[in-house]
């Protein structure tokens, strides 16, 4: 197991940028529909069948990709939050289609993830620091874990459910 405290990590070259223009091309077309995150297309996602080794490869530890709830496409909206999870073997990989931004905040009151308390106003951005801010080219991504407070701006992202399999 990778120690909870790793809580980020850029990837470069996850795809080119051609082959992100060219997937962007086409889910751009497909219908959106409003989700907690964002605007997702409803029951739809795209997981290569490589994806377990390729993100063990990655992380350097037995990863299982969860089915259901990667390949997603979103684009998101722009506030603060942090993505459901059940505990500290998780990873988040999100992989910019079109140009982002992610942001990585820390609350004022010190809480810099949502494992410390994430009973907040994430619509005041007078209550937040920005910790962090990657500009994301289109085919780079960024694992991170799940319970860090983030938001991405409006560019058209895959998001992808990582687990880390112990003792495997």
């Amino acid at each position: 197991m990778i120690h909870p405290l790793v809580k980020l990590i850029s990837v470069d070259g996850f795809f080119t940028q051609e082959e992100a223009k060219n997937l962007s091309y086409v889910a751009d077309t497909l219908q959106y529909e409003k989700q907690d995150l964002g605007r997702q297309i409803p029951n739809f996602n795209m997981v290569p069948d490589n994806a377990n080794q390729m993100f063990s490869t990655i992380l350097n530890t037995h990863i299982e990709v969860d089915p259901e709830r990667s390949g997603i496409f979103r684009f998101p909206e722009l506030f603060i939050h942090f993505e459901e999870f059940d505990g500290v073997d998780e990873w988040v990989f999100v992989v910019a289609l079109q140009e982002s931004t992610f942001n990585v905040f820390e609350h004022k009151s010190g809480a810099d993830t949502a494992l410390k308390g994430y009973r907040f106003n994430y619509q005041n951005l007078f209550e937040w620091d920005l910790q962090t801010n990657y500009v994301l080219k289109p085919g780079q991504g960024v694992l991170f874990r799940p319970w860090l407070f983030h938001s991405f701006d409006t560019g058209l992202i895959q998001v992808f459910r990582l687990k880390e399999q112990n003792g495997n």
